[in-house]
């Protein structure tokens, strides 16, 4: 009878020992170093409970191997001042966390340099595009720079367009958020097809996009995934 006391408790602790261990796995952080490239132009995302488009920058990582936007994420020594045009390199540390805060990515990433910086986009580049103009325009504030009026940022009424070549609210589509597409008179409850010229500058950098002609016009609602 000893024996099966001593037994049954030494489980006990075997088990208590075991089940302590993968406890204290679950609490830490798994780290890997990846090499991460910013690319030279900025994409367009709105943050999680969130209704207002900004600017954000795009990437990819060596652990991934995808094109993402930087949103919703935590980033530690950032601390470089971005220029569209230019891409950047560095090595930085990929952390799951294990406990990480409510609405973010459960992924952040802590530089560690070494920083290249290498301008890409050396041309001018003109292209004719086909855009999807959604019926209601999107709350954006610009990044890169952010444009103040006073102490606020300033908020537009913007275009929410998508490349008509890409499938425009499905993973892979090609968006743009605009202030405005010149030559070109909104009027809200209406889905456009325009056909457009992108004009891509590069020193300094800048894009415009210059209404060629207005291919359909047909009276529409935003759509229920644009409004969440």
């Amino acid at each position: 009878m000893k024996r099966v006391v001593l037994f049954t408790v030494s489980l006990f602790f075997v088990y208590t020992a075991f089940f302590s261990c993968l406890n204290e796995n679950e609490d830490k952080d798994k780290v890997k170093m990846v090499e991460m490239t910013i690319y030279p132009e900025t994409g367009y995302a709105k943050p999680v409970l969130s209704s207002v488009w900004s600017d954000c920058l795009v990437y990819m990582e060596s652990d991934d191997k995808q094109e993402q936007t930087l949103t919703s994420t935590i980033t530690e020594g950032f601390d470089f001042e971005y220029e569209r045009g230019y891409e950047y390199t560095f090595k930085a540390e990929k952390v799951w966390m294990s406990n990480p805060p409510m609405d973010v990515s459960s992924i952040k990433y802590i530089f560690v340099g070494p920083l290249e910086k290498k301008k890409v986009i050396v041309e001018n580049n003109e292209e004719n595009i086909e855009l999807l103009v959604v019926a209601e325009t999107v709350k954006y504030v610009p990044n890169y720079p952010i444009e103040y009026e006073g102490e606020r940022p300033v908020v537009y009424d913007a275009l929410f367009c998508g490349d008509t070549k890409t499938n425009i609210g499905m993973n892979g589509a090609i968006c743009y958020v605009l202030k405005e597409i010149e030559g070109f008179e909104f009027e809200s409850g209406y889905e456009y097809i325009l056909n457009v010229k992108k004009i891509t500058q590069a020193n300094p950098y800048s894009l415009r996009f210059v209404l060629i002609d207005i291919k359909d016009k047909q009276k529409a609602d935003m759509p229920e995934w644009l409004k969440h």
